[in-house]
């Protein structure tokens, strides 16, 4: 919501006339301030109490013995916890207030050059930031990241719910609305395939396989796995018993519900905001990516087209009845043991890590070294004995033929080194029917998602310098202080979508959910107050206008403060705390209308 109010006041502040344009000036820096002070108070506070949990060992309170001292002890005891990148978002949220302690002192000046001086620095200084805080997302995208994450959780939910819909024979909503738990206990036992009335990790992986080749959902199998198991497995034995699944399952399809009846769910708000990064940014940053991607999967999807490449002329890694050839397998480690030492070590395994061909992606070769060590290394000496090679090769082969399901097995290594490596390429390429790869940057959709910025752009500069008349008119025929409107009302229409939305992942009631929505929190504010400073300042100079504006700088001040060195020094929210945000909100209101109305502050 930030680059529409930005654009309301450029496009509508530089072609008004200076009266007019002061006048927009004061709209524009109330509604930064207003946006900010609501993403602070009332939607933290909103969030807090939807996400709020026992922080405590015991067990949560029971009503019956409910009292008013048991109440009071659960504003202290329940709450939110996060996690330490959300402390960091907060901490950069305190830098955002560096350009409003430049401008405080503005009014002090009784030099007019003394305080264009000043309002330069601070303009300034405000475009640093804002350039630091785009090129520090580019360099290290950590917090894109983190918003992705809640994405793929949206994405694996979806996915795994589809699939128990597809394969359960039956549907999983009865006529009364509920889940069905014969159709879901149908669909454990078909997952059990051992019948030991549990799933093991093993089962759980061929679940996700199944998912994976039937493409209902493009998530990485760990990933699945992990979240499968911190929503199930509640007594964090790594199996499944049947009740957990059955429980695990009516919780998923409730947020389902809940994420189906979202208008803005967090893999929207994703697309928006990726759609506002500059050509540049996208393409670094999808090359990062690319580059990371890279794991042990891709790894050894490469490193078998490899050996495979070299035994052309001799026998194949697989047997024609689809089985490991084991005795090829031993001959390839002879052939990579370069001291006879019946062991490859980390130097033998670094030259055949170099000898392999991974097109355009630039690994870290002794990174690399690490991860097939780990993953082969079973006695952890830091070399592969034969044993060790023939036991990893063959599991990987039979990996790539699970994966792959090829009719012709000794097609399985180039199919799974396509399914692998198209899961990197992808980020960046697309493949088009005919088999033409084109840059994704080149491609319609892309470009048609800038196109739809900038359209957005054209349609909020046409529309600006209206709706800033209209406030105007709205605040003269209420009969209210011209204020309220920028400050109240256009914050809270603005913003209610964005506060509805947030409701769903914080109602999750886990770390992760709330630390992403926390996160969400402060980088609009961050966004909101530095760019919103940047482009009122800006207008300032380009049209000669006065600044005073001393009461809005200190309420954002003040409000940023308070919840920003709370967030930053603190990992828990405690349910009180939602009382201390909620409370700035009405002080807010009432110091600024003292401030402006009552004292008169310039």
């Amino acid at each position: 919501m930030t680059l529409p109010r930005i654009v309301m006041v450029i496009a509508s502040g530089i072609s008004a006339s200076k009266e007019k344009a002061q006048f927009l000036i004061s709209s524009g820096i109330s509604t930064t301030v207003g946006a900010t002070v609501f993403n602070l108070t009332l939607m933290w506070g909103i969030c807090l109490i939807c996400g709020t949990k026992n922080m405590t060992d015991k067990p949560d309170f029971q009503p019956e013995e409910s009292s008013p001292f048991k109440r009071l002890k659960g504003l202290r005891d329940t709450g939110v916890t996060i996690d330490k990148e959300t402390s960091y978002t907060a901490g950069i949220m305190l830098l955002s207030l560096i350009p409003f302690v430049l401008v405080q002192p503005v009014t002090a000046f009784n030099s007019f050059v003394g305080r264009r001086i000043l309002i330069f620095i601070t303009l300034v200084v405000s475009l640093i930031l804002l350039v630091s805080y785009f090129l520090y997302q580019v360099l290290d995208p950590w917090m894109q990241e983190r918003s992705l994450e809640y994405s793929k959780y949206e994405n694996l939910l979806a996915g795994f719910l589809h699939h128990v819909q597809r394969h359960a024979r039956g549907k999983l909503i009865n006529e009364e609305g509920q889940p069905d738990i014969d159709v879901i206990k149908r669909l454990f036992h078909e997952t059990d395939r051992d019948a030991d009335k549990c799933l093991t990790l093993a089962e759980l992986e061929n679940l996700i396989l199944e998912m994976q080749s039937g493409k209902v959902v493009d998530v990485d199998k760990d990933y699945a796995i992990s979240k499968i198991l911190n929503s199930f497995d509640k007594n964090n034995d790594k199996i499944i018993q049947e009740e957990e699944f059955v429980e695990g399952c009516k919780k998923w399809i409730e947020e389902a519900a809940q994420l189906a009846q979202s208008d803005d769910s967090s893999s929207k708000k994703i697309l928006r905001k990726a759609s506002e990064l500059l050509l540049i940014a996208v393409e670094k940053y999808t090359q990062k990516r690319r580059d990371e991607i890279a794991e042990i999967e891709h790894i050894m999807a490469r490193l078998l087209k490899h050996v495979q490449t070299q035994a052309l002329e001799a026998e194949h890694l697989v047997k024609d009845d689809g089985t490991p050839n084991i005795e090829r397998i031993r001959e390839i480690f002879h052939q990579y043991d370069f001291d006879g030492n019946n062991a490859i070590t980390k130097p033998e395994l670094e030259e055949l890590i170099g000898s392999v061909k991974f097109g355009e992606v630039e690994i870290n070769r002794e990174d690399t070294v690490k991860k097939v060590l780990r993953d082969f290394d079973r006695n952890g000496n830091d070399m592969i004995d034969e044993d060790e090679f023939v036991h990893g090769m063959t599991r990987w082969l039979n990996e790539a033929i699970n994966v792959t399901k090829c009719p012709d097995k000794k097609r399985a290594i180039d199919e799974y080194d396509k399914i692998k490596w198209s899961e990197v390429d992808k980020i960046v390429y697309e493949v088009e029917k005919d088999g033409e790869i084109n840059y994704k940057l080149l491609t319609w959709t892309f470009n048609k998602s800038v196109l739809q910025v900038l359209l957005g752009i054209a349609i909020m500069t046409l529309c600006a310098k209206p709706l800033v008349i209209s406030i105007e008119d709205l605040s003269d025929a209420m009969g209210i202080p011209s204020f309220l409107i920028p400050f109240v009302m256009v914050p809270l229409a603005l913003n209610a979508r964005m506060a509805i939305a947030a409701i769903f992942p914080a109602s999750q009631k886990s770390s992760i959910t709330a630390s992403l929505t926390f996160s969400e929190i402060y980088g609009g504010v961050i966004m909101n107050n530095i760019m919103g400073m940047a482009t009122l300042l800006a207008v300032v100079c380009i049209k000669d206008l006065r600044w005073d504006y001393s009461a809005e700088v200190l309420i954002i001040l003040v409000v940023c403060s308070v919840i920003g060195l709370l967030a930053f020094f603190s990992t828990t929210y405690p349910l009180w705390t939602c009382l201390l945000a909620f409370s700035l909100y009405p002080f807010s209101v009432v110091l600024f209308y003292l401030l402006e109305c009552v004292f008169g502050w310039a």
